[in-house]
């Protein structure tokens, strides 16, 4: 756990200092992880790789406010992946649509399409009936498939705090989309 923080300060430092390499760093680091987190909330590539894209020249003109107040850089970066992808679906409850590639091809494949949509909007619907920490938990768990140490460090929680969030989210989930199914038979 350490040893991430540390290399992070590391970089931090560089960057700081006027070191470019170490924005290519952190990027390279974070980049990935970032566009992971932002894409499942949203669900749409381009939107998210603009969002992404968003996060890191956010970090570059605001790195001179940066203090490490003993939180990972990256629970910096989360929190503005966080904020943009809340200000990107805010913007599409407006606009709700299903994408053109849906209506390509035979019915079946329209008709799966559509399906799919739906099963992903009830998820995204129940992930959203989460706190927002144990969204974040269920997120890195199992869609970035990050380890229980490492999620407890991006949000500066111990380990045990990271399990029960876990363990309370998946309930949660589960009674959620049992009581959704019910409600659809």
């Amino acid at each position: 756990m350490g040893s991430i923080a540390s290399s992070d300060a590391a970089l931090v430092r560089r960057a700081k200092g006027g070191d470019s390499t170490a924005f290519t760093e952190i990027y390279e680091r974070y980049a990935p992880k970032i566009y992971r987190y932002i894409y499942y909330r949203i669900g749409e590539v381009e939107a998210a790789e603009d969002a992404c894209a968003d996060v890191f020249l956010a970090m570059v003109e605001d790195f001179g406010r940066y203090e490490d107040r003993g939180w990972p850089l990256s629970a910096w970066l989360y929190r503005m992946a966080r904020d943009r992808a809340i200000d990107l679906l805010r913007k599409r409850r407006t606009r709700q649509h299903i994408p053109l590639e849906t209506w390509s091809g035979s019915w079946d494949g329209v008709a799966r399409g559509v399906e799919q949509r739906l099963q992903y909007e009830e998820v995204a619907r129940t992930l959203c009936e989460l706190t927002a920490e144990q969204r974040a938990v269920i997120q890195l768990r199992f869609v970035e498939q990050q380890s229980v140490a490492e999620v407890a460090e991006q949000l500066g929680r111990t380990e045990g705090a990271i399990k029960a969030l876990q363990h309370r989210g998946v309930q949660a989930l589960a009674r959620h989309l049992s009581a959704a199914a019910s409600v659809l038979n």
